[in-house]
């Protein structure tokens, strides 16, 4: 399959899931909803199912790089050609699934845990939950077109996993990688602050 007709699905897939996504929010999270920011969660959804491929074709120097180029779950590619460590031989279980943008929101959630937050440093922090949300959606929407068509091939795997083992990595990676965005947006349905000012 061309490299661009590759990026086109991934990236068609990715939009279908995030819309999909959004419209749960908005049906049940709708504060949660309210509470993401959507540019953020659009690009970084983008770079996790297909990548920023079209700032290359637009000829942007710095976005136009390898990292911003490839989808975020095939950075194990370049990673190994750089450094050699058979963990990041390509479909690497480490990229390959919601682990980095679950961490990231664990280390959100750690930081919000702190008593005394500069507004700045409240921002912050959100910038990186939004964007790990949408980073994790994505990366579920690139793993669910790689599984649809490797089962048109020789069937989806995951390095050192055999096939059963991967198609359980791919469930439970999905399960993670949607459900604990879904469940943190409802966990803050409530939790918004109504926006008044007082007289």
């Amino acid at each position: 399959m061309p490299a661009l007709l590759d990026k086109l699905l991934h990236f068609g897939v990715g939009l279908a899931v995030g819309i999909a996504f959004w419209w749960v929010l908005e049906r049940y999270a709708r504060n949660g909803a309210s509470t993401i920011n959507p540019i953020c969660f659009l690009i970084m959804l983008i770079w996790g199912a297909s990548g920023l491929f079209f700032f290359r074709k637009l000829g942007i120097p710095i976005l136009s790089g390898t990292l911003f180029y490839m989808a975020f779950p095939d950075w194990d590619i370049p990673l190994y050609q750089w450094t050699g460590f058979r963990l990041l031989i390509h479909r690497s279980w480490l990229f390959h699934s919601a682990l980095i943008p679950m961490a990231a929101l664990g280390g959100w959630a750690w930081v919000m845990q702190r008593s005394r937050l500069a507004a700045w440093q409240k921002s912050l922090a959100n910038v990186v939950r939004d964007g790990a949300i949408g980073l994790s959606v994505g990366i579920s929407a690139h793993l669910i077109w790689d599984a649809l068509l490797s089962s048109t091939r020789r069937g989806f795997y995951i390095r050192g996993f055999n096939g059963a083992t991967s198609y359980l990595w791919l469930f439970v990676n999905l399960g993670m990688g949607i459900g604990i965005p879904l469940l943190i947006a409802w966990s803050m349905r409530s939790n918004r602050q109504p926006n008044h000012s007082e007289s």
